[in-house]
């Protein structure tokens, strides 16, 4: 199922769910789906002959005023076989919510590998006013976009929001706020109701936090007599150790999906580059060398890609290194791309651009390179990152 036609079926009580759905599977990139009104029992003759693989049925159920039942099956059109019957609650508050769980169903279904729907996002969104008042806001919302949320709202810059990895209620949010006009990191803990944290006054300011798989530890950029170096910080004993000790500025570390690595930007060798450092041996090796400036690298979940920012010419664009071959493939055609971070299945991958002279937020597919603007009401948005899986 390298590029799947799939038919929904929409009545009018799940039109919603319907759309949902729909713009979930064609934003993975796997995708051509339409949404068409279908008998109960398909004619899978009449959707061969129209080249479609496979055709998703839903039946909803009213139970009271506010809930809903919501049948769903997955039928392949050539075996003309069901794949995956489910019934499940629905609440008109949970529709999106319940709609993105069906989308990561079915793309389990068809694909045979997690879906990353229903999961969330942050970002920092900027706006101004009439007087010319600018507002930071740190939001999450769905992986969509759709029902953004502010946890914090101030006139300081925001930057750098990063997802711990545990499942909520322990998720926690580090981000870099300069609300008292100085680089300080602190840690949100949005499904927990208690205020933010900052962590302690460093000798010299904090930057670029990137947390440790176990959520335990944080990799920072402090500055110390104007010199930027990566540390590690133990939340629960409250340790700073230094990992990187170049005179250059090291900076913008990730930790590998195991752990036992951070891929950092360096302009150690006169040119802004990646390198990766395993935190057992202590070995540095250089992982970028096509170009002259590589830089906010991000490991894929299975720790083989990064997604990085490379420049061409002037341009600032979205690009994915292969580790072991070093193969590096630009993705996009834009001129000021940022801030990239994978789904987390590794199937897409969020960015920020320029578009009119305003920020927005992109995902594209690395299935096939389609590009998805994601909606927003109003401002501009910048520094995205995905969460991991609820469960």
């Amino acid at each position: 199922y390298s590029n799947n036609n799939v038919i929904i079926k929409d009545t009018q009580i799940g039109k919603e769910i319907a759309s949902i759905i729909r713009d979930d599977l064609n934003r993975s990139g796997h995708f051509n789906t339409t949404t068409e009104k279908i008998n109960t029992i398909p004619d899978f003759d009449f959707w061969q002959n129209h080249k479609k693989d496979a055709i998703v049925i839903g039946k909803i159920v009213q139970t009271s005023p506010k809930t809903y039942n919501v049948d769903l099956y997955v039928y392949d059109v050539y075996t003309k076989k069901q794949l995956y019957g489910k019934r499940i609650g629905v609440t008109n508050a949970s529709i999106r919510k319940v709609a993105h769980i069906l989308s990561d169903k079915i793309y389990y279904t068809l694909l045979g590998q997690k879906g990353a729907f229903n999961t969330k996002l942050t970002y920092v969104s900027i706006s101004h006013d009439e007087n010319g008042n600018t507002k930071y806001r740190l939001q999450i919302s769905d992986a969509d976009a759709y029902n953004p949320q502010t946890i914090l709202i101030q006139e300081k810059p925001i930057l750098s929001p990063a997802w711990s990895s545990e499942p909520p209620p322990l998720r926690k949010l580090a981000y870099v706020s300069f609300e008292n006009d100085r680089s300080e990191v602190f840690i949100a803990y949005p499904y927990m109701g208690i205020n933010p944290t900052k962590l302690p006054r460093f000798d010299g300011i904090a930057s670029s936090p990137s947390w440790h798989p176990d959520g335990d530890s944080i990799a920072l950029t402090i500055s110390k007599n104007g010199n930027k170096d990566i540390y590690i910080y133990t939340l629960k004993n409250q340790n700073l150790k230094r990992v990187t000790t170049n005179v250059a500025i090291d900076t913008e570390a990730n930790f590998s999906p195991d752990g036992k690595s951070i891929a950092f930007t360096s302009n150690r060798t006169g040119q802004v580059q990646i390198y990766i450092k395993n935190l057992k041996s202590g070995k540095i090796s250089r992982a970028t060398f096509e170009g002259r400036y590589n830089a906010k690298p991000v490991f894929s979940p299975d720790g083989k890609d990064l997604a990085l920012i490379h420049r061409v010419g002037k341009d600032y664009r979205l690009a994915l290194l292969d580790i072991a071959s070093r193969d590096l493939t630009v993705l996009t055609q834009n001129k000021s791309d940022e801030s990239p971070y994978f789904s987390p299945n590794g199937g897409m991958i969020i960015y920020s651009t320029n578009r009119d002279n305003k920020g927005i937020l992109s995902i594209i597919s690395l299935h096939n390179n389609q590009t998805v603007e994601l909606m927003q009401k109003e401002g501009e948005v910048r520094e995205p990152s995905w969460s991991n899986y609820s469960n």
